[in-house]
């Protein structure tokens, strides 16, 4: 395994945490909205009733995945926290902390982009941040 790919295995579990939590809102709309279906006879189908079983089933399903996702992110982000903290170079460290660990707030299921890498670190521009990017991965290599 790549550095590249090693300290990607967070982001790869965040997109799985997202496409959960996408999944889990899909759900809680669904259950919002369940209007009363009626037979000719006026009772209730009970149809509907089974919909919001297997909906509230599913939901608790994916509420344990969630929980279980979250933890596993929790113990990956430690372990290669770790990791580069071993970096001796603390630039590089940084900018490894900034691409792979810092969640990217605007979309939580990609890697932050390199520009808002280079602003934190207050680099020149992207290109440097790359260009550190390559020899960062270089010295985590060899460690890892």
């Amino acid at each position: 395994m790549t550095a590249k790919d090693y300290l990607s295995q967070a982001n790869d579990i965040r997109m799985q945490i997202y496409h959960i939590k996408l999944r889990c809102e899909e759900l809680h709309a669904k259950l919002d909205y369940h209007p009363l279906q009626l037979d000719d006879s006026g009772a209730s189908k009970a149809s509907v009733t089974d919909k919001v079983g297997d909906a509230l089933a599913e939901l608790c399903d994916w509420d344990r995945e969630y929980e279980g996702q979250i933890c596993e992110l929790k113990k990956k982000l430690d372990e290669i926290s770790g990791k580069i903290n071993k970096m001796p170079n603390k630039r590089y460290a940084e900018l490894l902390r900034w691409r792979y660990l810092e969640e990217n707030k605007k979309e939580p299921s990609r890697l932050n982009p390199w520009i808002t890498v280079a602003y934190k670190m207050d680099l020149a521009n992207e290109r440097v941040a790359i260009t550190l990017h390559g020899r960062a991965l270089e010295e985590f290599e060899k460690i890892m």
